[in-house]
Formats: structure tokens, sequence, C-alpha cells
């Protein structure tokens, strides 16, 4: 099978992060469908909740997000994002967005995100994230001790 299209269609329980969010009144249109910006907004919501869930796996409960990717010298920050929308959300929709790593390059990983309402898979987006030098605010290699963490975290070992 075609590893390209297997992203497209994962099932829920292949992410160990998913957060509930609820569509707010002022996110969609006239109509009462979600404005496609949105997406990426509830794709970085669930980005911030994967972090979370990874740093408190690996920190404990009282990690932070942010303190979790300082620990390794480093953050990161979006360079690409692809959004494939698939059906519409509407206002007050009760959405789940699931998030999780899906490749390491070398300064660079992919992260796969799938917004569901309910069982129905509205929107998969795929972001490339470059991981920087906190100190210097210059492209790194990602840090070896996030690789170990994300792959020890995550249900698919994420490629390399």
């Amino acid at each position: 099978m075609n590893k390209d299209h297997d992203s497209l269609i994962d099932p829920l329980t292949h992410f160990n992060s998913i957060h509930p969010l609820r569509v707010r009144y002022n996110e969609a249109d006239m109509q009462g469908i979600v404005f496609n910006a949105n997406y990426l907004v509830y794709a970085d919501i669930g980005v911030t909740e994967y972090f979370r869930k990874l740093a408190e796996a690996t920190h404990g409960p009282d990690a932070s997000a942010t303190s979790f990717l300082s620990s390794f010298g480093g953050d990161c920050w979006v360079r690409h994002a692809e959004v494939d929308f698939r059906g519409p959300a509407h206002a007050d929709d009760l959405l789940s967005v699931a998030a999780r790593v899906t490749r390491f390059g070398r300064t660079s990983f992919a992260t796969l995100i799938h917004i569901y309402r309910g069982e129905t898979l509205l929107s998969v987006i795929k972001l490339t994230q470059v991981w920087f030098d906190s100190a210097s605010e210059k492209v790194a290699p990602v840090a070896p001790g996030f690789i170990a963490a994300v792959e020890a975290f995550e249900a698919v070992k994420p490629e390399r």
C-alpha cells in the first residue's frame, strides 16, 4: 500500500493525543460552516496539546509544553502546512483533534493532524516543523532527546 495514502486514512486509534474542541459561533460563517483558516488554528491547538501530553508522559504531570521543548535546547516552527478538507464542521460541533509525529528528518519533523466530528473525518492536516536552537534562533538538527521522547510516546513509530 502507498504510505502517503495510508497516512491519510489512519484510524483514530493510531493517535495517542486526541483533544476535544467545541466550535465557537464566531469561527463559522453565516451558514454556520467553519471558516477554512480556522482548521489551521485547530491544528495548532492539537499540536500544543500533543506537546503537553508528550511532556506529561516523559517529565511527569506538572510538566508544561513550553518547558518540555526548551529542556532539549530548542523549539520548532511550522515551515509548511497542507490542509485536505473532507467535510465541513459547523458552529457548536464537538470535534476531536488528533495529532502525531509521523517522520523525522535531520532538522525537521512531520506532524499529522486529523480533525473528526464523531467518527467522521473532516480534515487532514500535514505540517512540516523545523527545529531551531532557542539561543540563536537558527535551524538546527532535531534534538536526539526529543526524538527519543516522541518515539517512546507514539503508538506508531515515526519514520526516519
